[in-house]
């Protein structure tokens, strides 16, 4: 139901995935949720030598890693922070923030570092995943 109230554009565009679950992404999953097509201007804005791997990796995957939760030296982190801030200063020029309204798509920009983060670390470092969890009193 989900997918036709919220992805309806994404339904027009390949009714395919109201049959076939291996047509789930990430890249369907976000312009569901937080805006039909901007992560394709996102991506158009990322450096050169990530652009195609990062399409491939949204368009492939089903699994990220949320909350940008990440344990790293120094310098692998500074490296990480130094691709990120300059394209999400591009995102902020070219998709702004004046037509995002809501939760979905206010945030929009650290749904888009959510995304890169994960990619972004299994492509240029050696990485090991931990689950966490999140205990209540």
């Amino acid at each position: 139901m989900k997918i036709l109230k919220r992805g309806w554009r994404s339904v027009i565009k390949n009714p395919l995935i109201l049959f076939n679950d291996a047509r789930h992404n990430l890249k369907l999953h976000f312009d569901m949720h937080h805006g039909f097509g901007n992560l394709d201007l996102a991506i158009d804005l990322l450096d050169e030598e990530d652009k195609n791997d990062f399409n491939s990796y949204v368009n492939i995957n089903t699994k990220f890693n949320p909350h940008i939760m990440f344990i790293t030296k120094p310098e692998i982190a500074n490296k990480w922070f130094n691709k990120l801030f300059p394209w999400l200063e591009r995102c902020e020029k070219k998709i702004g923030f004046k037509n995002l309204s809501g939760y979905d798509t206010k945030r929009q920009h650290a749904y888009l570092a959510e995304r890169y983060l994960s990619f972004w670390f299994k492509k240029y470092t050696v990485y090991k995943e931990h689950p966490w969890v999140f205990i209540q009193n």
